[in-house]
């Protein structure tokens, strides 16, 4: 669902599962304009009567009718949450892009409700299927680094240090109500903290402190820089550094 013509993460989600033959491309609502959806499904394969448009949250349940197994969703932050409902009440697995939603309560949710259909949901945090990250996992776990005490993290790339949006209307990373509560914390920030929580998962955030900037003012309330001090459940500390205005920078990803 989403991810059409253009779409960066339509595209990888494509290319991710089909990689290893695991999964065979059957259906999708691409587009919210039904042509345009229509003639991008049948360039990837997928028969004109199988390519439907975007129209409404309960579109899943057309789907499953085609033995469809699983839902990848690429759309706006803003639809996950009724997308991905929609998709386990049918019966479906489900890969989400992140966010799931935007409250606790719509998570929680969406937890009890994939428990009782019995149905897996992925968020995708691609960056911790690398190998080093595991091997970093199993070091930590037997000991090999001793006493975890700090840890520094960090994404910040600097793609949009000036008014990018501006040039494009349909740019909804900086919008509330498509965006959500955040912008760099959500949107990139999460990706280094799940990092470090995949590496030591023993450890608990007990309390943070948070100051958050809008260096392009037209994006504010919404964040482009964000600092955030950490203190875990051991004692140890960490500190997390998310941002999309770092100047000259095009990554800028890690978490050690």
């Amino acid at each position: 669902v989403g991810g059409g013509r253009g779409s960066q993460i339509g595209y990888i989600h494509r290319n991710s599962a089909l990689r290893d033959r695991l999964f065979t491309l059957c259906a999708g609502a691409f587009d919210v304009n039904e042509e345009r959806g229509r003639e991008f499904g049948v360039n990837w394969g997928v028969a004109p009567s199988a390519a439907t448009p975007i129209t409404r949250p309960c579109l899943p349940r057309k789907l499953s009718a085609r033995r469809i197994q699983a839902v990848s969703i690429a759309t706006p932050n803003s639809t996950h949450y009724e997308i991905l409902k929609a998709a386990l009440e049918a019966g479906l697995h489900a890969i989400c892009e992140k966010p799931l939603c935007f409250t606790t309560e719509q998570a929680e949710e969406l937890v009890s409700l994939a428990k009782k259909q019995n149905r897996i949901v992925g968020v995708t945090y691609g960056y911790t299927g690398a190998q080093m990250i595991h091997q970093a996992r199993r070091m930590i776990q037997e000991g090999m680094l001793g006493e975890i005490r700090i840890i520094n993290m960090q994404f910040a790339h600097g793609y949009h240090s000036s008014a990018v949006e501006a040039n494009d209307p349909g740019q909804g990373r900086v919008t509330p109500e498509k965006a959500g509560p955040s912008y760099v914390l959500g949107d990139v920030g999460t990706h280094a903290l799940f990092l470090a929580e995949t590496m030591v998962p023993n450890l608990k955030i007990e309390k943070l402190m948070c100051a958050r900037q809008s260096f392009v003012k037209s994006r504010a309330p919404l964040e482009d820089n964000a600092f955030v001090l950490i203190q875990y459940d051991n004692g140890a500390v960490g500190n997390l550094w998310a941002s999309c205005v770092n100047a000259g920078s095009t990554h800028q990803q890690k978490s050690e």
